[in-house]
């Protein structure tokens, strides 16, 4: 009795993540950047795009400044009106993820 107690637990376990894992998997695929557009790993042109949109939901008058990859990140400068840089983002090449950096 116990026996088959067993193999019905271990049946029902392997059934939940055989039918779970792909609807969590793409859970989290549809999490995205809501500045971007694209999808795969992040181009400097992109990161850029990306700077640019999430300043215009801050401030219209801030603009993208030089753009540089260190390791899978983009660190983009924060330029103000008069090209004087003022902050500095950090975008993550795989995710397209945001970041100030301090």
């Amino acid at each position: 009795m116990q026996t088959n107690t067993l193999k019905k637990t271990i049946i029902m376990l392997g059934l939940g993540i055989v039918l779970l894992a792909p609807a969590a998997a793409m859970a989290c695929a549809c999490q995205g950047n809501q500045y971007r557009t694209g999808t795969g790993a992040v181009t400097m042109e992109e990161a850029g795009q990306i700077t640019t949109n999430y300043l215009n939901t801050i401030d219209s008058r801030l603009t993208a400044g030089k753009i540089r990859l260190e390791g899978q990140t983009y660190l983009v400068d924060v330029n103000d009106a008069e090209g004087n840089p003022v902050a500095k983002l950090s975008i993550d090449m795989l995710t397209g993820a945001i970041k100030p950096v301090f």
